[in-house]
C-alpha cells in the first residue's frame, strides 16, 4: 500500500475520532427528555470529563509509541472507543452514559500522539507542514459532522442514532486500519522533529523560552473563557429560545462561517505587521481577542425571540463577528510559536500547547454546567460570562509584546 493510502485512512481515522467528542453537546436538550436522571448540566459535565480523560490518556499513549506497533496501539484504541460510544447508545442513566464514555475517553487519546508519530515517518520535514495541516483540517470536519448529524438527526430520530452513526464510523476505521502499512522508523536529524508526540526532555527545554510559558497560561485560560461557545451554541439556541434543532443548526453554520476566511485574513495582516515589528502577530492576536469576546457578549446579551427578524439578524452578525475574530486567534499563535521555538524540540510544544487547549476546553464545558445550572437551565447568562472571562484573558498576552522580540533573537540559528 503507498504511502498516501496510509494517511488516507488516518484522515478517515481522525474525522470520526473528533466527532466521537463533539456529538453529545448538541444534545443535551434531546438527552435530557429521554433519560429522567440526565438534565443537560449533568451532559455538559459528561463531555467535560471526557476531554480531561482523553488529554490524560493521550499521555500514557504516547509513551507506549515506539515500545509496541503504533497500527497494533490505534486498532485497540479505535475498537476500545467504538464499543464503548456503541454502548452509550444504550445508556438509560448518567451512571450508564458516563463510564462508557469515560471508557471512550481513553481510546480518543490515542490518536492524537499515534497519528503524529506515523505522520512524521509517512513523511519527509519539507512535507509534514502539508500533511499536519490536513490532518487539522478533517479534525476540525469531523467536529462540523457531528453538529450536522445531531442538529438535522435528532428532529427525526432519538439522540442516540448519531451515536450509532459515530460508533459505525469508528468500527469502519478499525477495518481499515487493519490495511494501513506502518512506515518504517526514519532516521531524524538533530534539527528535525522529534517522533514523539511529547518528548520529556524536549519540554523542559520548552519552558525555558519565556514567550512559551506565556503562550501556554493565555492560552489555558483563554479557552476557558471560549471553550464552550461551539459546542453548546445550538444547545443554547433551542434551550433558551426554542428553535428547531435543524434551525439551530443552520444559525451554527451561518454564524461560525466566518471562521473559514479568517485565519488567512488575520494571518496575512499579522504577517505584514511582523515584518515592520516582531509584536505585530501577537498586536493582531489582541484585536482578535477582544474583538471576539466583545461581539460575543454582546450577541449573547440579547433577547431573541421568532417574530423579530431584525433582532436575530443583529444576533447572527454579531455571531459572525464574534466567530470571525475568534478564528484569526489561533493561527497568529500558533505562528508566533513555530518562530520562537527551535525545531528540535517546535513538535513537543505545539502538542503540549494543544494539550492544554482540550483540558482548557474541559474546564470550560464544567464551568458552563455549573452557571446552567445557578442561572435556572438557561445558557445565556453563563455564555456571557465566559465571554467576559475570555475578554479579560487578553491581558495575559500583553508580556507576550516584550517577549516575543526577545526570544526570536535568542531562537535565531
Amino acid at each position: 500500500m503507498k504511502e498516501s493510502s496510509s494517511f488516507r485512512i488516518l484522515l478517515f481515522l481522525v474525522f470520526f475520532t473528533s466527532a466521537l467528542f463533539s456529538i453529545l453537546s448538541p444534545m443535551a436538550v434531546d438527552i435530557e427528555k429521554a433519560i429522567s436522571d440526565i438534565n443537560q448540566a449533568q451532559v455538559l459535565q459528561i463531555v467535560s470529563i471526557f476531554l480531561a480523560v482523553g488529554a490524560f490518556s493521550s499521555l500514557i499513549w504516547a509513551s507506549l509509541v515506539g515500545r509496541l506497533s503504533r497500527k497494533k496501539l490505534l486498532i485497540i484504541a479505535t475498537l476500545i472507543w467504538s464499543l464503548a460510544e456503541l454502548v452509550s447508545a444504550f445508556a438509560t442513566s448518567f451512571l450508564s452514559l458516563l463510564i462508557p464514555q469515560i471508557i471512550a475517553a481513553v481510546g480518543f487519546g490515542a490518536v492524537m500522539p499515534i497519528t503524529y508519530s506515523l505522520i512524521v515517518d509517512l513523511f519527509q520535514a519539507e512535507e509534514r507542514g502539508k500533511a499536519f495541516g490536513l490532518k487539522e483540517m478533517f479534525y476540525v470536519l469531523g467536529i462540523g459532522f457531528a453538529f450536522i448529524l445531531a442538529g438535522f438527526l435528532v428532529g427525526l430520530f432519538p439522540w442516540y442514532v448519531p451515536v450509532f452513526v459515530v460508533a459505525i464510523g469508528g468500527f469502519i476505521s478499525v477495518g481499515f486500519l487493519f490495511m494501513l502499512e506502518e512506515p518504517k522508523k526514519i532516521e531524524l536529524t538533530s534539527s528535525d522533529e522529534s517522533r514523539e508526540w511529547i518528548n520529556v526532555r524536549d519540554l523542559k527545554e520548552v519552558f525555558t523560552v519565556r514567550s512559551n510559558v506565556w503562550i501556554l497560561i493565555s492560552y489555558f485560560a483563554v479557552f476557558i473563557g471560549y471553550g464552550a461557545v461551539s459546542p453548546s451554541f445550538t444547545t443554547f439556541l433551542r434551550n433558551d429560545y426554542k428553535f428547531a434543532p435543524s434551525i439551530a443548526t443552520i444559525f451554527l453554520i451561518v454564524s461560525f462561517i466566518g471562521q473559514i476566511p479568517s485565519g488567512i485574513i488575520f494571518g496575512k495582516l499579522g504577517d505584514k505587521l511582523y515584518e515592520e515589528n516582531k509584536n505585530g502577530r501577537i498586536k493582531v492576536a489582541l484585536l482578535c481577542l477582544i474583538g471576539g469576546s466583545i461581539f460575543n457578549i454582546i450577541a449573547f446579551s440579547l433577547i431573541l425571540t421568532t417574530t423579530n427578524l431584525p433582532l436575530i439578524i443583529l444576533f447572527v452578525i454579531l455571531t459572525l463577528l464574534g466567530a470571525t475574530f475568534f478564528g484569526g486567534f489561533d493561527p497568529l499563535i500558533q505562528a508566533s510559536l513555530g518562530e520562537i521555538n527551535k525545531p528540535r524540540f517546535r513538535s513537543t510544544a505545539y502538542a503540549f500547547v494543544n494539550l492544554i487547549l482540550i483540558f482548557g476546553r474541559s474546564i470550560s464545558l464544567f464551568l458552563l454546567s455549573l452557571l446552567l445550572v445557578s442561572f435556572s437551565n438557561f445558557y445565556r447568562p453563563g455564555l456571557i460570562i465566559l465571554s467576559v472571562v475570555a475578554l479579560i484573558c487578553s491581558v495575559l498576552l500583553l508580556p507576550l509584546l516584550k517577549t516575543i522580540p526577545e526570544d526570536l533573537k535568542e531562537s535565531e540559528f
